[in-house]
């Protein structure tokens, strides 16, 4: 399925207001102004979409899965390109990379979040593509003996890069924070290496969920992948729920305690509906709270010591916003995941200078790059998976 920017509007106008419409257009633009393609490209022969356009362009782990998410509403075959791009470069040991620059240099001490299975079945329930998820299939399988052999403690998976325990602590375990996708997060203000994060392990359920779901349509067990998943998913609720709190929160396993930083990651299971209401009740007053996350969905609480304007310690993220305001509003908190959307939404529209990286939810402005894909891409789920 390829439509052109205007069959896609068309497609889409009597669903969506004008305004969003027209973001929706911003949002197009912004992608296509980012994808790279030819023969010289690492990635050749096919078409990958950078997060930006600048001295260190390339494609990134997780941003790729987004950009496929995203593009799957209107081009399933550059979604498949994107993915099939960047899954060429993994690793003997399942390990997909960090980062692939358009040099050709790569980093790969580190991955990302694992979204990329959920991300392939996306793209499939957008055209029906069998053979696609019978490509993807073994690389998942063999990513997921990575995660297991690599980065899962004692029945719970974390964050780190290759290396040994000395040289993953060298400059302040900063590879193991860029792994986790949160950069400088308060969230790692100790060591990321410690901790059980909830939004991981709440990735790797949707992991496990993709994979039954992609083995189903391709005639492979899918029995053995949902077991892995209830068995994940019973650890996480046993485990990442702080009673004290009343709150979902990454849980440092060398100190035995929950963190105290709530962050749109304590929405993961709600997004993925693996809450209880009496869970979901608790995180809806952390939501609905504008001494701590409405209505911009900041990345910590407005109320940490540590909010600030600096990238992960703050701004709002499209992707965090809408998996936290999309997880409200699965547990029947519309008024409230409403409100948040359109606030997001605004905030986007107002500066029309670009779809920015992130944004300043106080002063309502564009922060860091003027012109990001997932950023474009959350607009676009924001408008059309709501």
């Amino acid at each position: 399925m390829v439509l052109t920017k205007d069959e896609w509007l068309t497609s889409v106008k009597d669903q969506v207001s004008p305004r969003n419409l027209n973001l929706l257009s911003r949002a197009y633009d912004t992608l296509a102004a980012n994808t790279v393609s030819g023969p010289d490209t690492p990635w050749a022969p096919y078409r990958c979409i950078s997060p930006w356009i600048k001295y260190d362009t390339g494609i990134w782990n997780w941003d790729t899965a987004f950009h496929a998410m995203a593009t799957s509403y209107f081009d399933t075959e550059l979604a498949k390109d994107c993915l099939r791009g960047f899954m060429k470069f993994q690793k003997p040991d399942g390990m997909f990379p960090d980062v692939v620059y358009l040099s050709g240099s790569r980093v790969e001490d580190l991955t990302k979040p694992p979204v990329l299975p959920w991300a392939a079945l996306t793209v499939y329930k957008h055209d029906g593509d069998a053979d696609f998820l019978r490509e993807c299939y073994p690389r998942f399988v063999a990513n997921e003996k990575f995660w297991v052999t690599r980065r899962k403690y004692n029945g719970l998976f974390h964050y780190s890069s290759e290396g040994t325990p000395e040289e993953v602590a060298k400059n302040n375990y900063l590879h193991a924070r860029y792994e986790s996708g949160w950069d400088n997060s308060p969230r790692w203000d100790s060591p990321v290496v410690d901790y059980w994060p909830i939004d991981l392990n709440c990735f790797m359920i949707t992991f496990y969920r993709s994979m039954s779901e992609i083995a189903a349509v391709i005639g492979e067990d899918s029995g053995k992948w949902k077991s892995l998943e209830e068995e994940l998913t019973n650890t996480v609720l046993e485990r990442l729920w702080d009673p004290a709190q009343q709150a979902f929160l990454d849980y440092d396993f060398k100190r035995g305690a929950h963190s105290h930083v709530v962050t749109p990651a304590s929405f993961m299971p709600l997004f993925i509906g693996i809450a209880n209401q009496e869970q979901a009740n608790a995180m809806h007053r952390i939501g609905a709270d504008p001494a701590r996350f409405f209505p911009g969905m900041p990345s910590v609480s407005y109320d940490d010591p540590t909010y600030s304007t600096e990238y992960w310690r703050g701004p709002t993220w499209l992707n965090l916003a809408f998996f936290a305001t999309k997880g409200l509003k699965n547990y029947g908190f519309t008024e409230t995941a409403d409100a948040i959307r359109e606030f997001v939404l605004s905030m986007v529209d107002e500066n029309k200078d670009g779809i920015y990286e992130n944004y300043n939810s106080k002063e309502r402005k564009g922060l860091y790059w003027h012109s990001f894909s997932w950023s474009a891409c959350f607009v676009i789920e924001f408008i059309l998976n709501w």
